[in-house]
């Protein structure tokens, strides 16, 4: 008695686990040495297709796959006739011929193994596929929670031992591969429109050029932490005269002292420091300051703040606030913007990293106080 078809099949492939952790078996031609996940359908198809196996010296004839035909009533459950070795209407006429026709000791050798028994891989002559280019992408590659999230795990039949995935962007459908679903995505052109237009610059009212790397850049968005606060002691303001500028009064106003408290230190403001304001007809102040806090460390650190900024609101409110002091107390911050860009610097080493740092400040005005919170820019 012959052996089974799937029994000829199974014997032109060596199984293995190409990891450990592996939940589904792999397997390797051993006439042209391809490996593939393990499907006993499309094993008998490779082999009608498989080009070691159409040069192999015991194939004397030539194998074609067999033509389509029509599908019979004889057929069962409409995957055509039962598989025969010897009939003629066998799906793998030429194929299963020379597997049972070849004497064990004149079919080609299996591949070598490891000493776990794992396949040796052997060098596969592939032409170099070269991903699909999108003019100026440079869109990197997904995160994993983000391949993940991108297609929908499914079983194609209830029998597949194998899932399949679905792009949710271009529904294609493929096997369950990570590497190959983030190439896909790569690839895939509605998936990186989708990623172009969540960058912020894609989103403004004017765009650059499709193909300009400025277009599908994506970079970084700085975030702010808030780390540090002062609270500064003012003398009344002295004015000095229109601005050399003419863009409105000038005034002067200089610091008693104060305090300060943060993520890294805390210490005081130093008196002497001083504020030049502008402040315009419509009463919106520019402010450009300079002045020096203290760290309460033995020894102290000497660290030097220049402020420049804007503070602006509606003109009755900034009317207000100016001209009398005391109804600064009342009016709450929310109803104007006083908002700063803050540099530090100093030469103590052990705060040096202040040099090179970023800070946006939001201030509220009070009667003889301004209070301002430092935003770190990261």
């Amino acid at each position: 008695m012959g052996r089974a078809t799937d029994q000829d099949v199974h014997s032109a492939y060596v199984e293995y686990r190409a990891s450990p952790d592996d939940k589904c078996l792999s397997v390797q031609c051993i006439y042209c040495h391809q490996t593939r996940a393990k499907n006993t359908s499309r094993q008998k198809q490779h082999l009608l297709e498989c080009p070691g196996l159409r040069n192999h010296p015991s194939n004397s004839t030539p194998t074609q796959p067999p033509a389509a035909r029509p599908q019979s009533s004889d057929d069962t459950a409409g995957y055509g006739p039962a598989f025969s070795i010897n009939g003629a209407a066998s799906a793998l006429d030429g194929a299963t011929a020379v597997l049972n026709g070849t004497p064990l000791a004149n079919r080609p050798s299996l591949p070598p193994t490891t000493s776990n028994g794992t396949p040796v891989p052997r060098p596969i002559s592939k032409p170099k596929t070269t991903p699909k280019a999108t003019p100026g992408t440079n869109i990197p590659a997904p995160p994993l929670e983000d391949v993940h999230s991108a297609f929908v795990e499914f079983r194609a039949n209830e029998s597949d031992k194998c899932l399949s995935v679905q792009c949710m962007y271009c529904n294609q459908i493929r096997a369950k591969n990570t590497s190959r679903q983030r190439q896909h995505l790569l690839e895939c052109p509605t998936y990186l429109n989708v990623m172009k237009d969540s960058i912020p610059a894609n989103n403004l009212l004017h765009r650059f050029d499709e193909g300009d790397i400025a277009r599908s850049l994506s970079l970084p968005t700085p975030t702010l932490d808030l780390d540090f606060r002062m609270s500064i002691k003012l003398n009344p303001k002295v004015p000095v005269g229109s601005s050399q500028t003419t863009h409105g009064q000038r005034n002067w106003i200089s610091y008693i002292g104060g305090q300060w408290a943060g993520r890294w230190a805390k210490g005081i403001v130093i008196p002497g420091g001083q504020d030049a304001q502008v402040t315009g007809k419509d009463f919106a102040t520019s402010i450009d300051s300079r002045f020096l806090i203290q760290t309460s460390d033995d020894p102290p650190a000497m660290i030097v703040v220049k402020m420049k900024g804007w503070w602006t609101g509606p003109r009755d409110t900034m009317e207000k606030v100016s001209s009398e002091p005391e109804e600064a107390d009342r009016t709450p911050a929310t109803s104007y913007k006083f908002r700063l860009n803050i540099e530090l610097e100093t030469g103590d080493d052990r705060y040096a990293n202040l040099n090179t740092g970023m800070w946006l400040g939001s201030g509220s005005r009070r009667a003889n106080e301004i209070v301002i919170d430092s935003y770190r820019i990261n």
